[in-house]
């Protein structure tokens, strides 16, 4: 079964958020050759010691113990005469024992602000007594036995269950059984909570059953507790969730359809409807949603409800997405609708307002020496008609460059971190990617940003080295 969508809410205060271990223009030009001159001997680093390519083996190859990925990022952003430096390092690590008894994975990033700047450019890591932020995001081993489909240790993710959690703890989903494929499985842990100082009072507690309802279906039943201590308030939510999708597979198309229903506190707390259908011969493709918040989003445990400490209370609403594309030999078109709308109008205000947003692009991959896309929008929303376009230029270059030219528009657009909605931006953008060879890549971003407010700009430059 797909995961459930991750939960959409308002969200809490930055100094509230001290959690993880924290591993942690001048002119544009010379900031740009900053940022640089600290980024490229990290990269150089990892370029030196990739593997030197190795004769074929004759013998079927043993699997990798290790395998995965490091990622550094430097990240300048401008305006004004304020500056903001950051670099960013990333490990994504897979262990494999070759006799299949176990496999483990860690993902962590350090973040280190190099300039100390907070300003305009404060962030949720500007919260912390240190520059550097060191954050585990998972680490985890599964042990291979015929009595489990999974049995996970560790800091792990639940992506199935009703909203995202990760929690230190166990999983044990038991191996399913009889011909109606009778899944369960139970989890319990400490509540990891990314940016909080304190796990004291957090924890997580749930399990779930699932069955193959009918050729195709499948029917899933989820309960979770979560506890949560924060502000000096302790809160416990009881979250029961209902899953039933079905999928139509033939043997040149595919439909998908499902409904995922959640009960809080014996409350119908959230509805989502999801399909999607693709047509291989025919080139095209429909999409769907629509998602109903049954009752108004207060202050709850944090997996529930991140962020209504510092945006309050989100009031009930309705969002309906529909998209369609076809693709043709020389052109491709993708057309769609986002229509939003708050249950009662008195209840509209920032980060949840009513909009209707209309959309067609259409895509000439090799009509001109470059691949061209120019998107058309209309936006309808309270007191605002807006018209716009966006455009995007790409070319596949020898060596293994690509190069993307593009503008984009959005008529509100959300930093929930900070806690700000800005309005009417129009978003320019440069992409340079090189991959180097199959395990080595390198891409530079330039991005200029205008919106009701200010002007901003900025520079990313990333070297991702996989093994």
């Amino acid at each position: 079964m797909k995961p459930w969508p991750r939960s959409k809410g308002p969200r809490r205060n930055a100094a509230s958020f001290r959690r993880g271990l924290r591993l942690r223009p001048a002119a544009l030009a010379r900031v740009c050759a900053r940022g640089l001159s600290l980024a490229l001997p990290l990269s150089a680093l990892a370029c030196a010691s990739a593997p030197a390519p190795t004769a074929p083996a004759v013998a079927a190859e043993t699997p990798n113990l290790l395998s995965g990925q490091l990622r550094s990022r430097y990240r300048g952003r401008f305006t004004g005469d304020e500056s903001d430096h950051d670099l960013y390092e990333t490990v994504d690590l897979t262990v494999t024992d070759p006799d299949k008894r176990y496999s483990g994975a860690v993902l962590a990033r350090g973040m280190l602000d190099l300039d100390g700047t907070d300003g305009k450019f404060f962030d949720i890591s500007d919260t912390y007594d240190s520059s550097f932020v060191p954050q585990l995001f998972h680490a985890y081993l599964d042990v291979s036995t015929s009595a489990f489909e999974l049995l996970r240790l560790g800091r792990q993710p639940l992506y199935e269950t009703p909203v995202t959690v990760v929690l230190d703890g166990v999983r044990a989903d038991l191996a399913p059984i009889g011909d109606e494929h009778l899944e369960f499985g139970a989890y319990a842990g400490v509540g990891e909570h990314m940016y909080e100082s304190s796990s004291e009072g957090d924890s997580v507690l749930g399990g779930f059953g699932a069955t193959r309802a009918w050729e195709g279906a499948e029917l899933r039943a989820d309960w979770m507790h979560l506890a949560d201590a924060r502000m000096g308030i302790d809160h416990e939510d009881d979250l029961f969730g209902l899953a039933l999708s079905q999928d139509l597979l033939h043997e040149e198309s595919a439909t998908r359809m499902e409904a995922r229903f959640t009960s809080l506190e014996g409350n119908g707390r959230d509805l989502r409807l999801t399909g999607s259908h693709v047509d291989a011969p025919g080139r095209w493709s429909l999409q769907g949603s629509l998602y109903q918040l049954l009752q108004t989003q207060k202050t709850l445990a944090a997996p529930l409800d991140p962020f209504s400490d510092t945006l309050f209370e989100l009031f009930p609403y309705a969002q309906l997405g529909l998209s369609a594309s076809k693709d043709w030999t020389h052109l491709t078109l993708l057309s769609g609708a986002d229509v939003r709308r708050v249950t009662h109008a008195e209840d509209e205000g920032e980060f949840n307002r009513d909009f209707q947003r209309y959309y067609l692009t259409s895509t000439l991959p090799d009509v001109l020496p470059v691949s061209l896309s120019l998107t058309g929008e209309l936006w309808r929303a309270t007191d605002t008609n807006y018209e716009t376009w966006g455009a995007a230029l790409q070319k596949e270059l020898d060596s293994g460059w690509n190069v993307t030219l593009g503008s984009y528009y959005a008529l509100y657009e959300y930093d929930l971190f900070s806690a700000q909605e800005r309005d009417h931006v129009r978003s320019t953008y440069l992409d340079l990617r090189w991959k180097v060879e199959a395990a080595r890549r390198w891409s530079l971003r330039y991005q200029f940003e205008r919106n009701d407010v200010d002007d901003f700009q900025q520079v990313e430059l990333d070297y991702s080295w996989s093994f």
